[in-house]
């Protein structure tokens, strides 16, 4: 890679002014290649030399050659060999090596030729040093004051002047500039990688810490961490959930007073004290104060708030155990909230373990929100806090389990100070309606052409068939939503040939099945969007993002030229 930059301008600046501006130049924001034109500029305002180049010799910190007054070209052909080999041969790197010790390698006189100067031309080789003691590159000068004049015939084509000493020091003092900044640069360069590789080890253990997302009939569920400090992606917020051997769902989030690493370690012990007690058949009453028991046995300075439910799938019972931990959200399927307090003790405290279990029934599409004290505390104003994220969950009762989440920690941070570690678990019940008479419409089957004006028509036709399916009015608004992103994907991949694209839907149980064929190449799916939404400006993705989003299952199949997209949405026809 090469830079080239113009000329030296007429009117020059001194040596001194030079280096003045070095600071700013060469220390600044620049990028390398700005630093290494400007520095090549300077060096020939300087010494008034015909010829500037600088040469990388590290190969990776910058472009291989910046010049100025010469063909790059020549310089990798004819000066880089000589430079090689004089460097190869001297016992120790010297501040400046002047024309004597270049001018005997006929690859550089070669060089000289090719920039139009005489054998004897002046040259100055400053080696630009790094902290290591081996050069990043080199500052080759050739023709001395006067040269660029001879140039142009009005002086005899010989070397005309030399560098002095003077010359000779502001020179090295900018090559020191120059080997400082680069330096700097590849010090800057090792730190982002560190940080990243740092980054990465930690977002594998908050990944090895958080429990795989089981699958359970009728129930639906999603979670949403943020960490107080970005940087340091781990905390003491943490949850579980984890089917046990009667087919019932432990879920519990703890919340240990601390931050970081060290909060993180906590927390995994009480969260798997708390699952190990489930598992071996601990009742909810003592739970939280076994648990207690165990972790502080090893570590009495712990202190963590815990709510714990045990969740029934078959008829929605909940049994919610608490200490001091924040009360439940529990949102209804008609966008009703109520909270629901599990009074106990926090454990590490005297008298850890919770004062009773509460009971009650999730109805279907009925919703639990458990949450850590971030959320309420993110303001200052708890009573405040709290008052807000019932009113967000409200307005967001209708979003599935995982944008809920999503949506909750987001509203209470929006435009407050993150001090606190947050995290927000839903759960909800997914059953199919209660059933009624008649039976289901056969399959629905519709062929239409790659045109914009087709897609509100297959949306109306969709519409009218899943009119005779017993659907809630807001899974019919999804799923009418999820038609009409996969009828616009497919127009927009289609080859453009009439009728070649199908929307298609049946019946599978309670489930209900949408699929849109196309001719197109076809697409690779991207997957859920756990950790960040797509680009509003994108303009491919966000449609699928959004089929992700209101389906509980999508998948991309190629079958020979066709590509057919498949979302299912789960319990939400009745039975007959």
């Amino acid at each position: 890679m090469f830079e080239t930059v113009g000329p030296a301008a007429s009117l020059e600046p001194s040596a001194v002014e030079r280096l003045a501006q070095a600071a700013a130049a060469v220390h600044g924001p620049s990028g390398v290649e700005e630093k290494l034109v400007w520095v090549v500029e300077a060096a020939r305002s300087i010494t008034g030399a015909a010829v500037s180049v600088y040469l990388d010799l590290r190969r990776g910190s910058g472009p291989g050659v910046t010049v100025s007054g010469v063909d790059p070209t020549d310089v990798d052909r004819f000066a880089r060999p000589a430079v090689r080999s004089l460097l190869d041969a001297g016992p120790a790197m010297p501040d400046v090596r002047r024309g004597e010790d270049l001018l005997g390698d006929p690859r550089y006189l070669s060089f000289v030729h090719r920039a139009g100067l005489a054998d004897d031309a002046p040259s100055l080789f400053v080696p630009v040093m790094a902290v290591d003691g081996l050069p990043h590159g080199a500052l080759l000068l050739a023709g001395g004051p006067g040269a660029l004049s001879a140039l142009t015939g009005s002086l005899p084509s010989a070397a005309v002047g030399t560098f002095d000493r003077d010359t000779e020091a502001a020179v090295v003092a900018l090559a020191t500039h120059l080997g400082v900044a680069l330096d700097n640069l590849e010090t800057f360069t090792r730190l982002t990688e560190l940080q990243a590789a740092q980054r990465q080890v930690v977002h594998q253990l908050q990944e090895a810490v958080r429990p795989p997302m089981p699958r359970v009939d009728g129930v639906e569920l999603g979670v949403h961490y943020l960490p107080a400090d970005p940087g340091t992606p781990t905390g003491g917020d943490l949850y579980d959930w984890v089917v046990l051997p009667d087919g019932d769902l432990h879920v519990a989030v703890v919340d240990v007073m601390g931050k970081g690493v060290a909060a993180t370690k906590d927390a995994v012990g009480v969260i798997h004290a708390l699952r190990m007690l489930a598992l071996d058949g601990c009742t909810m009453d003592h739970l939280v104060a076994r648990a207690d028991t165990l972790v502080t046995a090893q570590n009495p300075e712990l202190v963590a708030t815990v709510l714990v439910v045990r969740y029934r799938p078959g008829d929605g019972t909940v049994l919610l155990a608490g200490g001091g931990h924040p009360p439940a959200i529990v949102v209804s399927g008609s966008g009703g909230v109520r909270l629901i307090s599990a009074p106990g003790v926090a454990i590490g405290w005297p008298g850890a373990g919770s004062a009773e279990v509460v009971s009650f029934l999730l109805d279907r599409r009925d919703t639990i929100v458990l949450y850590t004290d971030g959320l309420i505390e993110a303001t200052k104003d708890i009573v405040a806090g709290l008052d807000a994220l019932v009113l967000a969950a409200a307005q967001t009762a209708q979003y599935p389990a995982t944008h809920l989440a999503r949506a909750l920690v987001q509203r209470a941070l929006a435009g407050a100070e993150r001090r606190d570690d947050s995290l927000a678990l839903v759960l909800r019940r997914r059953t199919p309606p209660a059933p009624v008479g008649g039976r289901h419409p056969a399959a629905f089957e519709y062929r239409f052409s790659p045109n914009a004006a087709t897609i509100p028509l297959c949306r109306h036709l969709f519409s009218d068939w899943v009119e005779h399916l017993a659907v809630d009015d807001a899974e019919r608004s999804d799923l009418l939503l999820v038609v009409s992103e996969l009828c616009s994907n497919a127009v927009r991949h289609a080859s453009g040939a009439p009728g070649a694209l199908a929307l298609r839907a049946w019946a599978e149980g309670d489930n209900l099945v949408v699929e849109v064929e196309d001719d197109g190449a076809g697409f690779e799916l991207e997957g859920r969007y756990e950790d960040e939404l797509p680009d509003l400006d994108a303009e491919q993705g966000r449609g699928l993002y959004v089929v992700e989003a209101l389906s509980d299952e999508v998948t991309v199949q190629r079958l020979q030229d066709r590509t057919v997209v498949r979302a299912v949405r789960r319990a939400v026809i009745s039975g007959s």
